[in-house]
C-alpha cells in the first residue's frame, strides 16, 4: 500500500509517496505565486495543476492507494482540488482521500531531513533540535503526514 502525503501551504506544498513499510518512494516541493487580488478560482487553479501533474507522474511508476492530506493551512482548497482530480480521472478512482492532523509534522520533518542528510564536521555533535536546515522541508513534512496516517491505520486494524 502506497500513501501520498501532502503538506498544504499558501504558496507551496510538499508531496511524498511513502510505502506502508515506511520507505520514501517520491518527494517534492512545489511553489506557486498567488496575487493579492486573486479570487478563489485563481487559487484553486494554481493548486490543481501541480497536484494533477504530481499524481500523474507518480501513477506512471507507482500505485497510489490513499492520500493523506494535512488538515491545517489552506487544506480546504487542496481537498477540493484533489477531490476533483480523483473524480475526473479514472486511473485515480480507487484512491481514498483522508485528512490527517498535521500538528508537530514540522519537527518530524526536520528530524527526517537530518536522518536522510546527516550533519557533518562539528555540527554533527549538536542536538537535532538545534541543527540548521537550509532548504524547504515541506516534502519531509508530507512524509511525516503519510507516516502518521499509516500509524493511525494500523491502530484501527
Amino acid at each position: 500500500m502506497n500513501i501520498l502525503g501532502i503538506d498544504p501551504g499558501k504558496c507551496k506544498f510538499g508531496a511524498a509517496l511513502v510505502s506502508d513499510a515506511g520507505a520514501i518512494l517520491f518527494r517534492c516541493v512545489k511553489r506557486f505565486q498567488i496575487n493579492q487580488n486573486a479570487d478563489e478560482s485563481a487559487v484553486f487553479n494554481l493548486i490543481y495543476a501541480p497536484l494533477h501533474e504530481i499524481m500523474s507522474e507518480i501513477c506512471s511508476s507507482h500505485a497510489i492507494d490513499a492520500i493523506a492530506l494535512g488538515d491545517k493551512t489552506a487544506s480546504k482548497d487542496y481537498l477540493n482540488a484533489i477531490s476533483l482530480i480523483i473524480k475526473k480521472n479514472e486511473k485515480f478512482g480507487r484512491i481514498s482521500l483522508n485528512m490527517v492532523d498535521e500538528s508537530h509534522t514540522t519537527e518530524a520533518a526536520r528530524a527526517l531531513y537530518h536522518k536522510n542528510n546527516p550533519p557533518f564536521f562539528l555540527i554533527r555533535w549538536l542536538p537535532h533540535t538545534m541543527l540548521p536546515v537550509f532548504c524547504d522541508v515541506d516534502d519531509y513534512a508530507a512524509v511525516a503526514i503519510a507516516l502518521k496516517f499509516i500509524k493511525l491505520s494500523l491502530k484501527k486494524a
